[in-house]
């Protein structure tokens, strides 16, 4: 409760000073800091740094972040998120107050313009933020993992192949030369056979634990990055080490995240893994190098390598940006395919309305760092409510559209400093009415999926 006092008073400094500093307060049109704020400004901010670097790095039991999903049908619940940076010029409130949920089994898109906070909640749910000015500061981010046993010693737990009666196999064990390995009175040593899954790795057992990310420390987070959920990024040469090939970035996916696996084993798998994602001649691109293969290529090798650790959850950022239309084509094609075939969800981030058309079942709809409308696929594309989304809508051109000039929303997001009481839209928006000017609307329910975070609708709710 102190440090949530604490960040309120935080963000109530920061709040005045920019007041101070706006033309509109100052009579001499000041519009700047002077080196006193940003100082005193950067003083604040280092001691809430410093708060929240130290709790990444805590060690904690696991039960300290152990939770219960609200809706036992979904994999990842985000509420109530708030993730900040803390500048000089005062405190960035690039996601705040985010709350929706991703199904299992279900694609998941968000979409609003650059800088709405889009890319911030996927880097938040991976703990991907660049500290120590990037921080989650409240909310929970809950995960639904299947995550594996462990023994009272905290080794792994090895499934054994049974026989018809119920008795576990023995196979006898072996010398370095192939033969058989004796005990002293000449007698074969045996040990339980490990059952095997189809790349001949052994399995293990596994249970289902939901974490709560938010506050996991960043040393716990290892075990469920990269193989629980696994995160496609914009653009993939910059996400490629380009003095190690395909195939060493490949195979240490598997030899981290995979209990027991070899370098054969690793080898087999990557593979098999770029073949899965339609790459032609895979041995030959596991040996190549980033800067040898194209843009569209080097998404397949992004989107195996994501694969190679069996995850339940996909994080697509803006995949097919930085491919021609084609290949974008290819690749959503591709994404589809997988979801049932990894038996997974995806949450898929882009600006692309029509990308989200083809791959999404929910939409989220976020503007200045929160979420102004969210629903069904259908719901948000056919009755979009929220301004914002309709405006949205009309900017995207069409075969049909006989404007000479694509529509364009008016006006610029405001500044996420020193974010406004009333609806951020406001400014923008051709359909204000007076409870405009009051309070931020708060979500209005429209119907069982559909919500609208609009005072246009508020009379719906009562």
């Amino acid at each position: 409760m102190d440090d949530n006092k604490e960040l309120k008073n935080r963000e109530e400094i920061d709040r005045e000073k920019a007041e101070e500093t706006s033309p509109a307060k100052s009579g001499s049109g000041k519009h700047y800091l002077t080196g006193k704020e940003v100082r005193e400004i950067a003083k604040a901010n280092a001691k809430e740094m410093r708060r929240f670097e130290k709790a990444k790095r805590r060690r904690v039991p696991e039960s300290e972040y152990l939770t219960e999903m609200k809706d036992d049908g979904n994999i990842l619940e985000i509420e109530n998120l708030h993730s900040f940076f803390f500048t000089d010029q005062g405190v960035v409130k690039a996601v705040n107050g985010v709350t929706f949920s991703i199904p299992l089994n279900s694609t998941v898109g968000v979409v609003g313009e650059s800088g709405c906070g889009k890319s911030v909640t996927s880097m938040s749910v991976m703990r991907l933020l660049q500290g120590p000015t990037g921080q989650i500061v409240e909310g929970s981010i809950r995960f639904k993992a299947n995550d594996f046993k462990r023994d009272e010693k905290g080794n792994f737990i090895p499934v054994y192949e049974k026989d018809e009666n119920g008795n576990v196999i023995q196979e006898p064990v072996l010398n370095k030369d192939g033969t058989q390995k004796l005990d002293k009175d000449g007698k074969p040593i045996t040990k339980p056979k490990q059952l095997k899954d189809s790349s001949g790795i052994g399995v293990y057992e596994k249970e289902e634990k939901v974490f709560d990310i938010a506050k996991m420390p960043i040393k716990d987070m290892y075990k469920i990055r990269g193989r629980q959920m696994a995160m496609v990024f914009q653009e993939p040469m910059t996400s490629l080490n380009p003095v190690f090939t395909i195939g060493n970035q490949l195979d240490e996916v598997t030899l981290l995240h995979i209990p027991g696996a070899t370098r054969s084993l690793a080898k087999e798998r990557s593979i098999k893994m770029l073949d899965m994602v339609g790459i032609a001649m895979p041995e030959r691109v596991y040996a190549a190098y980033p800067h040898e293969l194209s843009g569209g290529m080097r998404q397949r090798v992004m989107i195996a390598m994501a694969l190679a650790g069996e995850p339940r959850l996909i994080i697509a950022d803006e995949p097919t940006t930085a491919l021609d239309v084609t290949i974008q084509a290819q690749i959503l094609e591709l994404f589809n395919e997988l979801k049932t075939r990894i038996n997974g969800s995806i949450l898929l981030i882009t600006h692309d309305l029509g990308v989200i058309a083809e791959m999404a079942d929910y939409v989220v709809v976020m503007y200045a760092g929160r979420i102004i409308e969210q629903g069904t696929a259908s719901e948000i594309f056919h009755h979009p409510m929220h301004p914002y989304t309709q405006g949205l809508q009309k900017s995207k051109p069409t075969m049909k559209s006989n404007e000479e000039k694509l529509f364009n929303i008016p006006g610029n997001v405001p500044n996420p400093i020193n974010m406004p009481d009333y609806c951020y839209f406001k400014e923008r928006c051709d359909k204000c009415i007076g409870k405009c000017s009051g309070e931020y609307p708060h979500m209005v329910q429209v119907s069982p999926t559909h919500f609208v975070a609009c005072h246009l609708y508020d009379s719906k709710e009562d």
